[in-house]
């Protein structure tokens, strides 16, 4: 029998860095699309520090409990996501491969760190639409899908003032928008689920408060998509 929750494995030479940030991440924002793992085709003893503090301080994403694996740690995998670092894996048959060429933020700063997360998050929300819609392999027609739910979610104007006070600061608490709005919590709450979900905003959690910033990456697709030039492309 088929089993109908994909495996998706995040390849790369160590399984210290972006192949773990990746796991984390989907374990966050594609757990009910798919079952992420991780490994290294020579992995090292332990996960980057840095990758665990900014993806808990900044993202809210607790990957304590992860480490490094070897591809025969793996369970059978469906598709097979490789970082950016040459990685070939001809011991791992899949139904799917692609490359995500991500350079390694290891030793570059917290800046390069944010950026790469942020890419690895507007990565694995098309993999998870594509996963859902059952085409794995994309389409033009997926990715105009995807920018028109966004220009749908920005042509609200509660929302699209929310995008233009987080634009202004790197970060704000849902208490610091609330006043700048004239609504409450609740519907304070709807609005930034909806932002989301669509990745414009990143979340974070912090005590009884969520915290939020834009995702930058995700505004840029929309830009590609209307063929604005983008300042970052992902």
């Amino acid at each position: 029998m088929e089993r109908s929750t994909p495996v998706v494995a995040f390849i790369c030479t160590h399984n210290a860095c972006r192949s773990q940030i990746a796991e984390a991440v989907a374990r966050t924002w594609a757990k009910d699309a798919f079952i992420p793992c991780s490994a290294g085709t020579n992995p090292v003893a332990s996960v980057n520090d840095d990758a665990l503090r900014i993806l808990r301080d900044r993202y809210g994403i607790d990957a304590s409990q992860q480490r490094p694996k070897t591809l025969a740690e793996l369970p059978t995998v469906d598709f097979v996501v490789t970082m950016g670092c040459g990685v070939a894996c001809p011991a791992l048959p899949a139904r799917h491969r692609e490359d995500w060429g991500l350079e390694d933020p290891t030793g570059k700063g917290d800046a390069a760190f944010l950026a790469t997360i942020d890419t690895i998050i507007e990565r694995m929300l098309d993999v998870r639409e594509r996963i859902e819609t059952g085409t794995i392999e994309g389409s033009p027609e997926l990715v105009r899908r995807r920018a028109a739910r966004r220009l749908k979610a920005l042509a609200d104007p509660t929302r699209l003032h929310v995008m233009q006070l987080l634009a202004q600061h790197e970060e704000l608490c849902a208490c610091k928008l609330l006043p700048h709005l004239g609504i409450g919590q609740p519907t304070l709450s709807h609005h930034m689920r909806l932002l989301c979900e669509e990745g414009l905003v990143i979340p974070r959690k912090d005590g009884r408060w969520m915290h939020y910033r834009l995702s930058r990456c995700a505004l840029d697709t929309v830009r590609e998509t209307l063929n604005l030039r983008p300042e970052n492309p992902c």
